[in-house]
């Protein structure tokens, strides 16, 4: 600013310079200098114009306004030459006035220079601010970083706290599991325990109670040995006789009649219960042929025999002595003689059999097989056994099956029977029966044979109850 002043205080010399003419002193002597110091001349015009450019940024032509004005013709010269024409009396440049081109030179590469400079400023201008900007960025970014990371610790430790409050409470939960379980098969383990010993006590009480040293048996035996033998004779209908049609047609009429005896109502079971009326029919031949029988293996005759001495023995002795008798009797031919007795056994299995096989063939349209045959075989032994079992024991015991008479209704009792239809408990009272599929076994008196009024449902009969 201060140069400008200088600029415009010199331009107001000039301008009274001119006022005094043309011829004057002053302007010659203006001249004259400018001749002899160029450079100095030059360095004005050049400090004028830098001052020009850095205060507002003017261009060349409002630098060389600003220096000291030539005359009026001087200027009417200039004009010509700026217009392309030159004026009379003005051939250019004199050898006198190389200085003068020289500080014009000068003084356009010192604009030049000036103009870069104040270029140059302004891209540093920015330059920085740019660099403020990214340096407040850079700021607000490591700041959101922190905010993140600490937020991301925060997290991660409430995860790790929430897996191991899980994992602690899984782990109690799977410990407070495996004591129950634990106690749970130490209480099992106590049953069987207790189980066995009630047993033992059971054949301790039946031992030391009877006088001849014969093993008692108790009666969860016989319920064992009846419930298992009545399953294997389901399975054996069902497996050999599933499939089969029953075809009351081309049954000879003494299969028709043997049918009838043992099941009255076997027509009206044929369309609704095929395996209960078959499954029926076995075990109404088993009780009449091998739980019937005095003692599976005598003959017929010595069977009769042995009934007559026991109706003999009633009539001078009392009931229990009689048991007592018969008990004895029966296991010194079960221990001692059933080898002797093994040919009758196998003849009394065989006539089962055929007896079976010739009602179910010509009933059903599938023979008999091998294999079936084997089958029935071992449930017959099986039975046999059972009924021997039963014989030996100074108790009475009976196979019992209820009669099934067509025109009458027999009622459904929950003491001595069980549903295998699947009915509801509750409504089974009121319920009549239509089939027997298996006997049950009752016990008259104790392990002595005496209170024969005592009497115990050792296995219920299996039943099936009719439709609503």
């Amino acid at each position: 600013m201060t140069k400008e002043r200088k600029t415009n205080r010199m331009s107001s010399s000039a301008d009274k310079r001119r006022s005094a003419g043309p011829g004057s002193h002053i302007l010659r002597t203006a001249s004259t200098r400018s001749a002899a110091n160029p450079v100095a001349g030059s360095t004005k015009d050049g400090a004028v114009n830098a001052g020009n450019a850095v205060g507002g940024g003017s261009s060349s032509s409002s630098s060389n306004n600003n220096i000291i004005a030539p005359p009026p013709r001087a200027q009417l010269g200039v004009a010509s030459v700026a217009g392309g024409s030159l004026v009379p009396g003005d051939e250019g440049p004199k050898p006198g006035d190389a200085g003068c081109g020289a500080a014009t030179q000068k003084e356009r590469e010192t604009h030049g220079g000036t103009s870069g400079s104040g270029t140059g400023t302004g891209s540093s201008s920015t330059k920085e601010a740019d660099g403020q900007r990214i340096a407040l960025l850079e700021t607000e970014l490591a700041v959101m970083e922190d905010e993140f990371a600490r937020e991301l610790d925060r997290l991660s430790r409430k995860e790790s706290e929430t897996a191991t409050f899980w994992q602690g409470r899984v782990a109690r939960a799977e410990d407070r599991a495996r004591a129950a379980c634990g106690e749970m098969e130490a209480l099992e383990a106590e049953c069987v325990e207790l189980r066995a010993q009630v047993r033992g006590l059971k054949e301790f009480v039946s031992t030391s109670t009877r006088t001849d040293g014969q093993s008692a048996t108790s009666d969860e035996v016989f319920g064992e040995g009846a419930a298992r033998l009545g399953n294997g004779l389901q399975n054996w209908v069902i497996v050999h006789f599933r499939r089969a049609k029953i075809d009351f047609g081309k049954a000879s009429e003494d299969e028709l009649e043997e049918l009838a005896a043992l099941v009255p109502m076997y027509e009206e079971l044929a369309a609704a219960a095929k395996v209960h009326l078959l499954q029926s029919f076995v075990s109404r031949v088993l009780v009449e042929m091998v739980f019937g029988a005095y003692f599976v293996g005598l003959s017929p005759e010595q069977a009769r025999q042995f009934r007559d001495v026991e109706e003999t023995l009633r009539s001078y002795s009392s009931e229990e002595a009689v048991n007592q008798w018969r008990s004895t009797t029966l296991t010194l031919l079960r221990r001692e003689a059933g080898d002797k007795m093994h040919s009758e056994t196998d003849a009394a299995t065989e006539r089962v059999i055929e007896r079976i096989n010739r009602v179910l063939d010509g009933i059903t349209d599938i023979k008999t097989t091998d294999a079936r045959d084997q089958a029935l075989r071992a449930l017959i032994v099986s039975a046999i056994d059972l009924g021997r079992l039963l014989a030996v024991q100074k108790a009475v015991f009976g196979v019992f099956m209820p009669e099934i008479v067509p025109h009458q209704q027999t009622m459904f009792d929950p003491a001595t029977m069980e549903d295998v239809g699947g009915e509801d408990e509750e409504t089974l009272p009121q319920r009549d029966i239509c089939c027997v599929t298996f006997p049950g076994i009752m016990k008259r008196g104790d392990e002595t044979g005496r209170m024969l009024a005592y009497r115990n449902i050792i296995a219920k009969a299996m039943v099936l109850c009719s439709p609503e």
